[in-house]
């Protein structure tokens, strides 16, 4: 794996002179992928779509993504009245109604036939362990929850149906530990990712990769997703108005990364 460069925790968005900036792309800034509006029960009220595209045309997003969470009591009826908001406006961002469903288990997930066919796209969560739905550990151990991340998100990485893969490998505040992710060797992801790559999934890279507790583990993933050649979603993962656009955020990313516009993942129907 390539050696970081520099401390990224250290590093703020618009730092840069443009020769540095030369071989990035710009496509990261107009993309969020990963919004969630007043239908997911987590989002502020006013996470209405019509809020949420003013504040996307104004921080000069083009490309949005709606996705709204399905966990295991979800009733999805819900995704019928979201098309029916996005239909009624119209504006310059182009909207994409997807959503961010659930890995329960090694072999168990929220995705029905009827969301797949009817959705523009389907990101996945396999680390949603604060919720009671979504199988737990056997224990605390380091060796376990390594173990049990890992076989989760291999499990999302052979979704043949799934476009991405919402914060992958991040440890959620208030859940366990992070530190078990630095006993994770490089090794141990490629069997996921071959299979990501088999099945075109794309990672998503969004503010919270920049947690300066996960940042070592996060930046050695990324590269190997990377060197793998898989594509990088960009989200917000917004739930208030303030948070939504804000991808600008992941520049010291992109820039360690050195991505470009191929690097990044459009819906079918966007370019």
């Amino acid at each position: 794996m390539a050696g970081l460069r520099v401390g990224l925790a250290g590093m703020e968005p618009g730092h840069y002179g443009c020769d540095e900036f030369r071989f990035m792309t710009s496509l990261y800034e107009k993309c969020d992928f990963h919004v969630h509006t007043r239908f997911s029960p987590c989002a502020s009220p006013d996470m209405r779509v019509s809020s949420i595209l003013e504040t996307c045309a104004g921080r000069g997003i083009k490309y949005l993504g709606i996705t709204d969470h399905v966990a295991a009591e979800t009733d999805t009826r819900f995704l019928a009245e979201a098309r029916r908001e996005l239909a009624s406006i119209d504006g310059p961002v182009r909207v994409f109604l997807g959503c961010e469903a659930d890995v329960l288990g090694v072999g168990r997930h929220v995705v029905t036939e009827e969301m797949r066919e009817t959705l523009d796209f389907v990101c996945v969560s396999a680390n949603h362990f604060h919720t009671r739905s979504v199988a737990q550990p056997e224990n605390g151990s380091p060796e376990t929850l390594g173990r049990h991340f890992l076989d989760m998100f291999a499990y999302a990485c052979s979704l043949g149906f799934a476009d991405f893969i919402a914060h992958p490998l991040m440890v959620f505040p208030g859940t366990f530990d992070p530190r078990f992710l630095d006993l994770i060797e490089d090794d141990d992801v490629v069997p996921a990712l071959k299979s990501a790559k088999r099945n075109n999934i794309a990672m998503e890279i969004s503010p919270r990769a920049l947690d300066r507790e996960q940042l070592y583990f996060r930046m050695r993933f990324l590269f190997q997703c990377k060197e793998m050649g898989l594509k990088f979603a960009v989200g917000s993962d917004a739930h208030r108005l303030e948070l939504v656009g804000q991808t600008r955020l992941i520049a010291p990313i992109v820039r360690e990364l050195q991505l470009e516009d191929e690097d990044i993942w459009l819906p079918r129907g966007a370019d």
